[in-house]
């Protein structure tokens, strides 16, 4: 137990405090009161009269939303045996879905929240259909595709944004503000970002952790994934599993987009932040595919960036700081991994 589970993480730690203390030395700033800042961005201690444990929650739970469902949307397809790489594209066309529902006249307000959220995720599972089809039907690698799809994303939400969807009521690229009806609460009334999509998000997190390891669906899922060809000697249909995988990723990744706008945003905008589908990767990697550890993965990556972005505004040290600690995470679990496959034969 002790050698397989507890050892790694310590080392795991032990490598992110070694590259965060060696980026932070690299830009010149000083190592004691960077710490104590980039602790003060995660948790809001030690508190200021100009920030406070509010402000760095509002932050982190905000982030923890965002990438706990583009983590669970990179990792349902891995479990099918798919890199989905193309869940940022996904998310912006689950975003601009549910803009455009939220801002729709006459629906009736019992139904406005749910539809918007459901075109969000409607989206994304069609976004992420044609890759998927491409690749069971014809062969085509699904990280090319989905690499592909995430530029046509963004250029089709741009042009859209700028050509069909404008607010009428402005000249800034950007749709008319969704109804109050549309919109999701904050978690508490100090906060500016983080709303009840964690809820959401925790919820979808626990109901796939149930269905990928209590279901035959969720067998045949992972089955599929680790190989593909044994589960179709076994008779497991390995392409609508496969399939089934990838519109339930893509929904999730739309579902990121529609709450980053129901509950933080209010419309679709260009330059709408879709790099939480990139950082979901990091999130499904850290998490080893798996539902349940994807909510510490989340919230360890959200607190890191909330940490490196106060670190920036208040030293002006570079913010991508948590980039390259993610990155340098990224490449530790995947060495463990391949250690642990190797030995295992």
């Amino acid at each position: 137990m002790f050698r397989t589970r507890v050892l790694p993480a310590l080392l795991g730690a032990a490598i992110v405090m070694t590259a965060l203390t060696l980026l932070i030395a690299a830009a010149g700033k000083p190592l004691g009161e960077s710490f104590q800042i980039i602790l003060q961005g995660a948790t809001g201690y030690p508190r200021t009269d100009a920030y406070g444990p509010a402000d760095a929650w509002d932050a982190v739970l905000h982030d923890m939303t965002l990438l706990l469902l583009t983590g669970l949307a990179v990792a349902v397809a891995l479990q099918a045996g798919l890199f989905n790489i193309g869940a940022a594209g996904q998310l912006l066309v689950g975003a601009l879905a549910a803009a455009w529902a939220g801002a729709l006249q006459g629906v009736p307000s019992g139904v406005h929240l749910p539809a918007a959220l459901l075109a969000g995720a409607a989206a994304g599972a069609l976004w992420a259909f044609i890759p998927v089809w491409l690749k069971v039907r014809r062969g085509a690698h699904e990280v090319i595709s989905t690499i592909m799809f995430n530029y046509i994303a963004l250029y089709l939400t741009h042009w859209l944004v700028t050509e069909r969807l404008k607010d009428p009521a402005g000249d800034a690229p950007q749709t008319a503000v969704i109804a109050e009806a549309a919109r999701l609460p904050l978690l508490r009334e100090d906060f500016l970002q983080a709303s009840w999509g964690l809820g959401i998000a925790v919820l979808i997190a626990l109901g796939l952790w149930l269905t990928l390891y209590r279901t035959v669906w969720g067998y045949e899922t992972r089955a599929t994934g680790a190989n593909r060809d044994a589960a179709d000697a076994a008779g497991v249909p390995t392409a609508r599993r496969m399939i089934e995988a990838m519109l339930v990723s893509g929904a999730l990744a739309g579902l990121a987009g529609a709450i980053e706008v129901c509950g933080t945003q209010y419309r679709f905008f260009e330059g709408f932040p879709g790099e939480y589908g990139f950082d979901g990767i990091a999130v499904a990697l850290l998490a080893g595919n798996h539902p349940a550890l994807a909510l510490l993965s989340a919230w360890l990556m959200s607190a890191l960036r909330s940490g490196a972005y106060h670190l920036h505004a208040e030293t002006g040290a570079p913010k991508e700081i948590a980039v390259v600690v993610q990155a340098v995470l990224i490449l530790y679990v995947a060495a463990v991994y391949l250690r642990k496959r190797r030995v295992e034969g």
